[in-house]
């Protein structure tokens, strides 16, 4: 299929208009709300518009006429998406101190009775990402098979219910993150607190994500990360997207070949675990073909941490009314991987794992199914 780029940005605009986007907690200079959006005048160099574009497939001389021209096969996809082969991902919106960005593809939710889901695995994995527009995420309580949250960011912007243990992030080195963080950190870790931080969110991406070179990830690492990497607190690598190959903004490597490459170059730096993203494709594509994908992705990433633990923070199926499905299938095999230590699915809000201030079916799936 032929897409220009004005294609792309209406196709955007109307599936964000058709189902409500959650607010993505990518906590500091995120995305605007899609009612800011659709009110301000449409801005075709807005790169907020191409978000969960495939980009193999978009043709950049703007022909109309190449709409016949078969599309290149796309390039294999990791976690974030810094590719030719974008990867889609859903809505978002930061804290309002920083510049707003873009709109995401909506995550695909389904309702279900859920009145006789299992038990669960008990392996404990499960956690929620969540922002400043989630409701109380006490509404998870009676959900055992769910143990920890966070929210982009190096402190929660609300009070969590004791059996969630809060992970601390830092989101970027840019100066208002930088400058909360130490002490952040002392707090969430003091006591009987968290045992566990993560880095930089997405810097295989452009901004507003933390968009960052390997190398420059890897000394900031050492700088505010390392320090606090003692043994009784575990420490994240940097996040990565699914993207793959090179991205054409920033000229890096995405994905899996931008963590190889910070992990090469972090030499003396503790890792205990590793955080990756992925989106599903956005084509009517059936459920067992973003569930392989999806598998596909976390095994490789499994693979390439050369013993490391993962934990996959972000992660949904785009194609509405596949969710439950695709959970279903899923969380099962998650549960059962040594090499998966945690993970949270795209994220406690209106829209997918919430409806109507309560746990939505989908939620219900994810959290005891």
């Amino acid at each position: 299929m032929h897409f220009t780029y004005q294609t792309i940005a209406l196709a955007a605009l109307t599936v964000s208009t058709i189902a409500q986007p959650a607010k993505h907690a990518h906590q500091h200079l995120h995305r605007r709300d899609l009612a800011d959006l659709l009110d301000k005048r449409i801005d075709w160099n807005d790169p907020s518009l191409y978000k969960g574009v495939d980009w193999s497939k978009v043709d950049y001389s703007g022909d109309a006429g190449a709409a016949n021209k078969p599309a290149p096969a796309p390039a294999p996809a990791p976690a974030p998406s810094p590719k030719v082969v974008a990867q889609a991902e859903p809505p978002q919106n930061k804290k309002p101190a920083v510049a707003a960005a873009s709109a995401k593809a909506p995550v695909a939710t389904q309702e279900k009775d859920t009145t006789t889901t299992s038990a669960g695995t008990g392996t404990g994995k499960r956690g929620l990402a969540y922002n400043s527009s989630s409701p109380a995420l006490s509404i998870f309580t009676p959900y055992h098979e769910v143990t920890w949250a966070y929210n982009w960011d190096s402190a929660s912007d609300t009070s969590l219910p004791s059996n969630l243990q809060f992970v601390p992030t830092l989101f970027s080195t840019a100066p208002d993150h930088l400058a909360h963080w130490p002490a952040h950190v002392k707090s969430a870790t003091a006591g009987g607190g968290t045992k566990y931080i993560m880095a930089f969110n997405e810097p295989d991406q452009p901004a507003p994500q933390a968009d960052m070179a390997p190398a420059d990830a890897a000394a900031a690492y050492k700088q505010y990360v390392q320090p606090y990497c003692t043994g009784a607190v575990k420490c994240g690598s940097p996040s990565v997207s699914n993207g793959a190959g090179i991205h054409p903004a920033t000229g890096r490597a995405m994905g899996l070949g931008w963590l190889n490459e910070f992990l090469a170059l972090c030499t003396g730096c503790t890792v205990d675990f590793v955080p990756v993203h992925w989106y599903g494709c956005t084509n009517n594509c059936a459920i067992g073909d973003d569930v392989a994908a999806f598998q596909k992705q976390v095994g490789e990433a499994v693979r390439a941490v050369g013993g490391k633990k993962v934990w996959v923070t972000e992660f949904a199926t785009l194609e509405v009314g596949n969710g439950v499905g695709f959970l279903e299938r899923v969380l099962p095999w998650l549960d059962g991987q040594g090499g998966v230590e945690r993970y949270a699915y795209f994220m406690a809000v209106e829209g997918s794992l919430v409806q109507g201030g309560g746990v939505s079916g989908l939620g219900k799936e994810y959290a005891s199914g």
